[in-house]
């Protein structure tokens, strides 16, 4: 038995097992004991990874008939896109497609919530003006720098909205860019892109009025369609090798 192996670990191998489509819906998964074999661990371990699927809705376990898998494109939450994302990187097309409507609910979300929120939020203008200096600075400390700096600043805007689903989303968002490094470097590629997407929503919050919610948007799109364009070029230069 490998005692090193966590449950977290397996449970992360069958589940890119499922989405890449090793185990196709409607298909078994293998047995508790032989996939206890494959992974050197015990059985005990097993089922608890098994209840985890179970929790995601990945699989199902029928009495007599084993564990189904369920098809994750119909069953599956936000909480599955981190590794989506892993999963699609040998297809980039269909990656940067989903990677795409991620950041279109994404943008949609800050729009409404900058709208919603605008008083609060300028109330707030110098906390908010302190972390954007903060994102800026850390523009030559290299892309994971950056993403820190930008998810603490996004962290602070949510947190004055005090927005379940927005809080449910940003953690979305920074588990995939854990999960996914291509997709972090192309996010922060270029610094000055993120810094000054950021101004312009300052800018936008700080004018207000019926068009801030185009502006905001705006402001978002530009950036995030080049992530998109990038994480795509990424991933086929590394499928070719």
């Amino acid at each position: 038995m490998r005692p090193d192996v966590s449950t977290e670990a397996i449970e992360r191998a069958l589940s890119l097992d499922i989405l890449r489509g090793r185990y196709a819906p409607g298909s078994r998964l293998p047995t508790v004991r032989e996939l206890a074999a494959a992974h050197d661990v015990n059985p005990a371990t097993i089922q608890r990874v098994v209840a985890r699927l179970e929790t995601r809705g990945l699989v199902v376990a029928r009495q007599g008939s084993g564990l189904r898998v369920e098809d994750p494109r119909v069953v599956g939450d936000v909480g599955l896109l981190p590794l989506w994302l892993v999963a699609l990187e040998g297809r980039p097309a269909e990656a940067a497609r989903v990677l795409d409507e991620f950041l279109e609910l994404r943008r949609a979300l800050a729009a409404r919530l900058l709208v919603r929120h605008r008083e609060a939020l300028l109330s707030r203008a110098g906390e908010l003006g302190d972390a954007a200096a903060r994102f800026v600075a850390a523009s030559g400390e290299g892309p994971r720098a950056l993403a820190a700096a930008d998810l603490a600043f996004t962290r602070a805007l949510i947190e004055l909205t005090d927005s379940t689903v927005a809080r449910a989303v940003f953690n979305t968002l920074a588990r995939v860019l854990d999960e996914s490094p291509i997709l972090a470097q192309a996010m922060y590629a270029r610094p000055a892109d993120n810094a000054h997407a950021t101004r312009e929503v300052l800018e936008a919050l700080r004018r207000g009025g019926k068009g801030l919610a185009a502006a905001v948007e705006r402001a978002l799109q530009a950036l995030d369609a080049r992530t998109v364009t990038r994480v795509e070029r990424a991933l086929e230069k590394a499928a070719r090798g």
